[in-house]
């Protein structure tokens, strides 16, 4: 990938001399951006561009060639192509647009395009895309013509929309925030996201990397890209879709929509999610700076508002004000005026004016083992006191820099004094004061979130009786259907995930026999390829207590399907004592087109999708997943008995999370999976899969 960036020689194909001509924009920003390899101009009118010569084809070119940037009509793009193979270019930036999202022509065109790179081992960067950049050796190839209007730096970004990333470039240009590299990669028919993200995490130049994703083609790959990446990855995904507004066949597929799947899985790889460009720019301030590596934090404000306003947000966000040694306040309280302020933290330095004493007063907390990270919150009174608090902040910096702790910079003053920090200084610069500590707060979880990754996780493998429940699966398919509800709890069984036995009833006699068997009460349940919600349907009958309740409660039950469903085959009903007592979860799972395998766990019975409290991993899990996921419900308290209540057997509920996301992982063919409800009783007594629905694919 490093050749994308670092070409010794490049063709721009598609050059005149005309003034609007976009191929001339590149041969431009080249010159412009000073790069400094070789630079080709391809165009079949010929003649002169920016004192270079116009070659009519790639081929005329006398010399080799690294790179090729092609911006000519996609007709001839894929001719280009093959021209650029047979020359011996090995890499490609196609910009064209006019491809796939222009119908059929478009597709046959990428088709053409793919066989031609195949053949002759080129890889190439979009098409439809606005190019790439290197700030480190002058490489600027967008079809945009481009001034300098971003500093070089050490944040990389990959974009799937041109507009976008140039977008994203002007925020870092205002927030000063320096360029390393960029790259547009547009329709991803040779290059996508994860190869780029791949390459940045080791390129030595970027330290921190920006995704904008509106698609997402193999999330397996991206999470396990992320997760060796030592530096922080934010990004952004766009184009969020809802499986919930579909019909679903399952309570699972409308609880796990494509944006919580989405959620989980950056959750799980170590990225950062990004909603809104304000929050982008203070990430990517922040995240630059020290890691916070614990919650005890200093706040020293030259305002004693400003103070109040960050104590009232370093609550909100979880962070400790940390208690500060008396003869450290005594000390500071030295160089007062006046003794008109209780010293404590947040430091309120209103009544100091020297700002040499302030960047002392930094320096001695920094140096405090009880300190993790200061806020410092600085108000210009007037553009007097500018070269000073610019000394001051410079001070700041090298303490940073000298201590590895981190210091969140607020500052209050004018427009341009403000400007001119974040131009001139490598430092982030922030002039909200919550945003600033939400900010920090996000340094702090990248840290502990860093961690986490860097120890790894086991995950745990059961001993199941995977062949039994093969067989089950197998013997479904072939007969193209989805797993009986019999079918499906014994499927949960094989896997070790506790279940309620029961016996298949055809018959009335067959019923009242089972029920006299194990004992009433009893439930029985309506076993049908098609029906997915049974309590709908009355297919679910409670608490059945003698022969002529069964009897009324079977025949009532079949009276009513079979008027509703005439066309469908029953398969009789499934007869289960009756569990009564504890809580009930629902316990699920999906195939996703792009993550794979997610488990859910929530709040169950009928008006699960009523409620929607739940919480969605992509499998597999590891064990501090699941209990993550349990106690991540807004209702775990009462799991854990509140008010008096016996607390409920959590950790069956965690070994079954682990047990279904090992199951999802070895059966991909399982497209849907609920088991609703988990009956999870008092503590040590286990918890019991009342009801259970698999569905297969189908291709």
């Amino acid at each position: 990938m490093r050749e994308i960036f670092y070409p010794r020689s490049v063709a721009v194909i598609g050059v005149s001399p005309k003034p609007d001509n976009l191929g001339r924009n590149i041969v431009a920003n080249l010159v412009e951006y000073g790069f400094d390899g070789v630079v080709n101009a391809v165009g079949p009118s010929g003649g002169m561009i920016e004192t270079r010569r116009i070659y009519h084809t790639v081929s005329g070119i006398p010399d080799a060639v690294d790179l090729a940037v092609i911006m000519t009509p996609a007709r001839t793009v894929p001719g280009i192509l093959e021209e650029c193979g047979q020359k011996g270019v090995r890499w490609a930036i196609i910009e064209t647009a006019g491809f796939r999202e222009y119908g059929e022509e478009g597709r046959q065109l990428e088709q053409q395009l793919v066989e031609i790179a195949d053949r002759h081992q080129i890889r190439f960067v979009g098409p439809n895309c606005i190019g790439a950049i290197s700030m480190e050796n002058g490489f600027c190839v967008p079809f945009p013509r481009l001034h300098k209007f971003i500093k070089p730096g050490d944040v990389s970004m990959v974009s799937q929309s041109g507009g976008v990333g140039m977008s994203v470039l002007n925020l870092m240009s205002n927030e000063g925030i320096g360029l390393n590299k960029f790259v547009s990669v547009g329709n991803m028919l040779n290059i996508d996201a994860e190869d780029v993200l791949e390459y940045l995490i080791e390129d030595p130049g970027t330290e921190l990397i920006f995704l904008y994703l509106e698609s997402i083609r193999d999330g397996q790959k991206l999470m396990h890209v992320a997760r060796t990446s030592t530096k922080p990855i934010l990004a952004f995904k766009s184009n969020i879709g809802n499986l919930g507004n579909t019909i679903a066949l399952s309570h699972t597929a409308s609880l796990t929509s494509d944006d919580k799947v989405v959620d989980a899985a950056f959750e799980q790889a170590g990225i950062i999610r990004i909603h809104d460009a304000t929050t982008l720019g203070n990430n990517m301030k922040i995240l630059r700076l020290p890691p916070m590596k614990g919650k005890n934090l200093a706040i020293i404000s030259r305002s004693g508002g400003h103070a109040v306003i960050a104590a009232d947000s370093c609550e909100l966000s979880g962070f400790q004000l940390a208690e500060l040694p008396e003869e450290f306040l005594r000390e500071i309280e030295k160089h007062f005026r006046a003794s008109v302020i209780n010293l404590t933290n947040p430091l309120d330095l209103g009544d100091l004016f020297d700002l040499n004493v302030y960047a002392q007063i930094v320096e001695q907390t920094l140096q405090l083992d009880s300190i993790d990270g200061v806020v410092f919150l600085h108000t210009a009174i007037s553009t007097t006191e500018n070269e000073s608090s610019r000394r001051l902040l410079e001070h700041i910096i090298s303490l940073v820099q000298q201590t590895g702790k981190p210091v969140a910079y607020y500052i209050s003053a004018s427009a341009e004094e403000v400007n001119y920090l974040k131009q001139h200084y490598d430092f982030p610069i922030f002039t909200q004061v919550v945003e600033t500590i939400r900010a920090l707060e996000i340094n702090q979880q990248y840290c502990k979130i860093s961690k986490r990754l860097q120890a790894g996780e086991a995950i745990e493998q059961f001993p199941v009786e995977k062949a039994k429940a093969a067989a089950l699966i197998q013997t479904a398919r072939q007969e193209q259907r989805d797993l009986l509800l019999s079918e499906a709890i014994a499927v949960l069984g094989h896997y070790g995930i506790p279940t309620v036995s029961g016996q298949v009833a055809l018959t009335v006699e067959e019923a009242q026999q089972a029920a006299e068997q194990m004992g009433y009460p009893v439930a029985i349940k309506i076993i049908a390829d098609q029906i997915s919600h049974k309590s709908d349907v009355g297919g679910v009958q409670l608490n059945l207590r003698t022969p002529g309740a069964v009897k009324d409660a079977f025949e009532d039950m079949i009276s009513r399907i079979e008027k509703l469903y005439p066309d469908e085959k029953l398969d009789g009903v499934l007869v289960q004592p009756m569990v009564t007592g504890g809580r009930e979860l629902i316990l699920g799972g999906r195939q996703d087109p792009q993550f794979g395998p997610v488990v859910v766990v929530g709040l169950g019975g009928i008006f699960v999708e009523i409620i929607g409290q739940t919480v969605v991993r992509v499998a597999p899990i590891s064990r501090r997943l699941a209990e993550e996921m349990v106690f991540s419900l807004s209702g775990s308290q009462i799991l854990r008995g509140a008010r008096g209540h016996r607390a409920s057997d959590v950790d069956s509920v965690i070994e079954s999370l682990q047990r279904l996301s090992q199951l999802l992982v070895d059966f991909p063919e399982i497209a849907e999976l609920d088991i609703n409800p988990l009956r999870v009783l008092p503590e040590g007594e286990g918890s019991l899969a009342l009801d259970a629905r698999i569905i297969l694919n189908k291709e």
